[in-house]
């Protein structure tokens, strides 16, 4: 992988919608099940919040962006970005162009293939019931207070056994959030 392919770049306005993406946005879009909805042609000139789950992680960023445009970059910030068959690992950083407008810029620091994970496969039969994952480290929730790697989840809820698996909520674990924080501070 080149670094081309390792690095992800958008660009909202003071308004937050999408001005631009970079040119690798549908491939890296296409390895995430995300052909459809966040293809570069569906997303720009759409509002950012469009396309964030949760209301955790959508206040989490609301509060980056308002600290880049009071004139603090941010970054890096580490997050996850999986799918069903590889765990991606990301930096995300934050910058102040004119106007009011912000750089978001995700760079894969590395990436490496998992057995397969039904829960999160966009196609998967999803039962009526919710589990929480975490928008930045892709933890899932046990109790509010403990968080766990997805497969050690799967197995401790027994969603293995399952024939459908819960419908996935966005949230923020506590390490996350903090972590974020504390890169504004």
């Amino acid at each position: 992988m080149g670094m081309k392919d390792t690095l992800f770049v958008y660009c909202i306005d003071k308004e937050n919608i999408i001005t631009s993406v970079s040119d690798n946005w549908d491939s890296f879009a296409l390895g995430n099940d995300w052909a459809g909805e966040c293809r570069s042609d569906n997303v720009v000139g759409h509002l950012l919040w469009d396309f964030i789950q949760g209301m955790e992680t959508r206040h989490l960023y609301e509060i980056l962006f308002k600290g880049v445009r009071n004139g603090k970059g941010v970054g890096p910030i580490p997050f996850r970005c999986d799918s069903p068959r590889e765990r991606r690992f990301l930096e995300l950083f934050l910058s102040l162009l004119p106007g009011g407008q912000i750089e978001i810029t995700s760079i894969i620091v590395r990436s490496e293939p998992r057995q397969y994970v039904k829960m999160l496969d966009r196609e998967a039969p999803r039962s009526s019931s919710l589990l929480t994952i975490c928008s930045m480290c892709k933890k899932i929730a046990i109790t509010r207070k403990e968080w766990v790697e997805v497969e050690e989840g799967l197995i401790r809820l027994r969603l293995f056994e399952a024939d459908e698996v819960p419908g996935l909520s966005h949230g923020l674990c506590p390490t996350c959030f903090q972590a974020a924080m504390d890169e504004l501070d």
